[in-house]
């Protein structure tokens, strides 16, 4: 057996060769029970940040619809004597001359629409997050069918050395080394069905049901859909710390509003011996020592926290959008070199390493080594393709493209 052309790959060529983009379509028959897009699906319906967005916009309306009109009810009171002598209603309504009103409805507003773009934020970040879980969760149940074979390989190989040594054509050394070799393949293999429970379970709290590595596509790169034309100008986490800002603003108004005295304006009516008096009422709380102090230094200081915070949203906004472009951009240029089938290319190497060994052309650790260098070519195929997946993913989220969140139902 001619294997010169084999044994000429060096290392960092033969993981060259295996890390090429593979046809990960899956095989006929194969049925995917919870595809990325099911999997978002879940997830927002049960995501606990998207839950708590909602219940802020729900709040968020509540104030809205509060503030549109009169931010105070009237207040009526009657009073009699317990004889009939004497009655009396009187009915008042609290007004303020410095415009608590407008300030308030400014800032419930600004609130509402902070609360919309969170909302939008939440939702988006939450599909990402799933769509990282589900390419983490096929590189690792990937990486475990490359430790599943490896296994296998090593388990033969190990009898077949047995077999030699019960020949005469093994040494007692050659047979301990494989028995080795095949315990560290043990040791990987429960490795990686160790990762595989930790992402399966993390995708699994996401999407609130239980989810079984059969249940998912086999390609990391499936997660990340193709980009959408649709990607808004502005990033709703900015849009929402704008309205923030807008928000501490208009406190800020309402806080040296409420600093003025409020008036209560009314009218009264009462019968005393069958006589009636009716009339105006007017009272006014005279501010001589509360003059809304704390409040309106809190506000004060809550707009610098908005801006402070607006600086550091748009400034990582800015920052996520330029790197993720960059890794995209990179992995692109990565996926255009990489050509041919990994999976394909493992099997035959470790064919030839393993015939090579039973032929005596190569020497059972050169065969032990060269194989693990295959396996490890393998697992770095898959961990490549859920980096790029990653990387897409990453840049969705940054231009806050609206195909992160799957078809529209």
């Amino acid at each position: 057996m001619h294997l010169l052309p084999f044994r000429g790959l060096g290392r960092v060529a033969l993981l060259a060769v295996l890390v090429a983009a593979p046809a990960w379509a899956e095989g006929p028959g194969v049925e995917v029970l919870l595809s990325p897009d099911a999997a978002v699906a879940a997830a927002l319906d049960v995501h606990p940040r998207v839950r708590e967005a909602e219940a802020e916009l729900a709040r968020a309306r509540g104030a809205a619809a509060e503030a549109a009109f009169l931010l105070s009810n009237p207040e009526v009171s009657i009073e009699a004597a317990l004889d009939g002598s004497r009655a009396g209603a009187a009915a008042s309504l609290p007004v303020s001359l410095a415009g608590v009103g407008s300030h308030e409805r400014a800032r419930s507003e600004a609130e509402l629409d902070a609360a919309q773009a969170e909302l939008t934020r939440a939702r988006l970040a939450a599909a990402a997050g799933t769509r990282r879980a589900v390419a983490e969760a096929a590189v690792t149940t990937g990486q475990v069918r490359v430790a599943v074979r490896g296994l296998e390989l090593a388990t033969r190989l190990g009898r077949a050395v047995i077999r030699l040594n019960e020949e005469g054509e093994a040494s007692m050394l050659e047979v301990r080394l494989a028995r080795l070799a095949e315990v560290q393949a043990a040791a990987e293999l429960l490795a990686a069905r160790e990762a595989e429970a930790t992402s399966l379970q993390s995708l699994a709290a996401m999407v609130g049901r239980p989810v079984a590595a059969s249940d998912l596509v086999s390609d990391p790169l499936a997660a990340a859909p193709a980009s959408s034309v649709e990607a808004p100008a502005r990033r709703s986490d900015v849009a929402a710390a704008r309205d923030r800002l807008r928000a501490a603003g208009a406190d800020l108004g309402l806080q040296a509003a409420a600093a003025a005295p409020v008036v209560d304006v009314g009218l009264f009516a009462e019968i005393e011996d069958g006589r009636t008096f009716a009339g105006p009422a007017v009272a006014l709380e005279l501010p001589l020592f509360r003059r809304n102090q704390a409040g309106r230094s809190d506000a004060q200081a809550q707009v610098r926290v908005a801006e402070a915070e607006l600086f550091t949203v748009t400034a990582r906004a800015a920052t996520e959008t330029a790197t993720a472009e960059l890794r995209v951009l990179e992995a692109r240029s990565l996926s255009d070199v990489l050509i041919g089938d990994p999976a394909a290319e493992a099997r035959a190497a470790l064919t030839s390493v393993e015939a090579g060994y039973l032929a005596g052309e190569i020497d059972l650790p050169n065969a032990v080594l060269l194989q693990a260098e295959v396996l490890a070519g393998e697992a770095a195929a898959i961990d490549l393709r859920g980096r790029v997946a990653v990387a897409r993913i990453d840049l969705l989220l940054a231009t806050e493209d609206p195909a992160l969140l799957g078809p529209a139902p």
